[in-house]
C-alpha cells in the first residue's frame, strides 16, 4: 500500500456507531412489565368506558319509564276533569228542560186566567232570564270542554314528542333532537314536573 492510499484511509471518518449504553437499554423483563402496565391501563379505560355507557343507558330507560308514567298520570287527571265538565253540562241540560217546560205551563195557565197574567207574566220573564243564564253557563261548560280536550289532545302530542326526542337523543340523531325540542317549546307549560325536568335535560345535553 502507497503512503497516499494510507494518508487517504486516515482522513476517511470512522462511521462505526458507538456502543450501545447498557443503563438506556430495557431488559426483557421491564420491557414485559411496561407491556403489562400499559395493557392494565388500557383496560382499566376500557372498563369505566364501558361503565358509563351502562350507567348512561339505565338513566334513559329510567327517564323514558318516568316519562311514560307521568304521560299517563296527566290524562288520567284531564280525562277526569273532562268527565266532571260533561255531567255538569249534563245537568245544566236537563236543569234548562225542566225550565222550558215550567215556562210552557205558566203561558198556558196565563192564557186561561186573564186576572193572573201579571204575576205568571212576571214569573214567565223572572224563569226566562233563568234560563238564558242558564244558556250562557251550559255554553261556557262547553267551551271550557272544548279547551279541556284540546289540552288533553295537546298533552299527548307533547309527551308523545318527549318520547321521540328521548329516542333521537339515544341514537345521537342531534337534528332529529332539536327539531323535537322545538316542537315542545310551545306546548312546554302542559309537560308535568317529571316531564319538564327531562326536557331541560335534553335541552343541556
Amino acid at each position: 500500500m502507497t503512503d497516499d492510499e494510507k494518508k487517504v484511509m486516515r482522513s476517511e471518518p470512522d462511521h462505526t456507531p458507538p456502543p450501545a449504553d447498557p443503563s438506556q437499554v430495557l431488559s426483557p423483563k421491564r420491557r414485559s412489565a411496561l407491556v403489562m402496565y400499559l395493557a392494565i391501563l388500557f383496560a382499566v379505560a376500557f372498563l369505566l368506558v364501558a361503565v358509563m355507557m351502562v350507567v348512561e343507558t339505565q338513566k334513559l330507560k329510567t327517564m323514558n319509564q318516568e316519562l311514560k308514567d307521568s304521560s299517563q298520570k296527566t290524562s288520567a287527571t284531564l280525562t277526569g276533569s273532562i268527565n266532571a265538565l260533561q255531567e255538569e253540562n249534563q245537568k245544566l241540560a236537563e236543569a234548562n228542560e225542566a225550565l222550558t217546560a215550567q215556562i210552557q205551563e205558566l203561558e198556558q195557565a196565563a192564557a186561561e186566567a186573564g186576572q193572573q197574567a201579571g204575576e205568571q207574566q212576571a214569573e214567565i220573564e223572572r224563569l226566562t232570564g233563568e234560563q238564558q243564564r242558564l244558556e250562557q253557563e251550559k255554553q261556557e261548560i262547553q267551551q271550557q270542554l272544548q279547551d279541556q280536550e284540546k289540552r288533553v289532545e295537546d298533552a299527548i302530542t307533547v309527551s308523545e314528542l318527549l318520547q321521540s326526542a328521548l329516542a333521537a337523543d339515544e341514537e345521537g340523531d342531534l337534528e332529529r333532537l332539536q327539531e323535537l325540542l322545538d316542537q315542545i317549546e310551545p306546548l312546554k307549560e302542559l309537560l308535568s314536573p317529571t316531564e319538564a325536568d327531562i326536557y331541560e335535560e335534553l335541552k343541556i345535553a
